[in-house]
């Protein structure tokens, strides 16, 4: 699995993960990977998980060291994108990957396993949004329904810095972004 991330971090894209190069990483016959993984999909999907895991240890890092509710969903939101920042083609395969709603119809068995994948993540902001209107620090009534909009605007900004560079980004965009998404005050 290891292997495969490199080869994704690399530069290469998800195509670029085969069983073939991850075998050929790892200093193994191609046949052997598969007493580990019985196809690419698999690979792919356990570097979804880790790469879900790892954002989800960095958001909670985050949090231990943050006492106020506003400070704490901003630092959730900060986290998100740092990631997505630092780690492009992980960020990408997240949301694009094997794992999403059209790849696992097109192979169903996969479903199962990529149905939970992310939520725990996700978890983490509604909860921050919530903790915000429970301080009375926001004016949200549904912590679940404004962490979705905020997730969506995150989502975009994540995706658009990089591929808009040239575009003069406001300094104070992710404030904007988490105060009127979260509804704060």
């Amino acid at each position: 699995m290891r292997a495969a991330a490199e080869i994704l971090d690399e530069g290469g894209s998800e195509d670029a993960v085969t069983l073939r190069a991850v075998a050929r990483r790892i200093g193994i016959a191609a046949p052997s990977i598969y007493r580990h993984f019985t196809d690419r999909d698999q690979i792919l999907l356990a570097v979804v998980r880790e790469a879900f895991a790892e954002l989800k240890e960095r958001i909670e890092a985050e949090l231990a060291e943050m006492d106020k509710p506003d400070a704490r969903l901003r630092s959730v939101c900060t986290t998100y994108l740092d990631f997505a920042l630092e780690r492009p083609k992980r960020y990408r395969i997240l949301f694009g990957g094997v794992w999403n709603a059209a790849r696992a119809a097109e192979n169903p068995e996969m479903t199962p396993a990529a149905e939970q994948i992310g939520q725990d993540v996700f978890a983490l902001l509604a909860q921050a949004v919530q903790d915000c209107a429970d301080a009375g620090l926001s004016r949200s009534t549904s912590a679940f329904s404004d962490a979705t909009a905020l997730w969506a605007g995150l989502h975009g900004l994540a995706e658009l810095r990089p591929a808009a560079p040239m575009f003069p980004w406001p300094d104070g965009v992710l404030a904007v972004l988490v105060d009127r998404l979260a509804l704060l005050d």
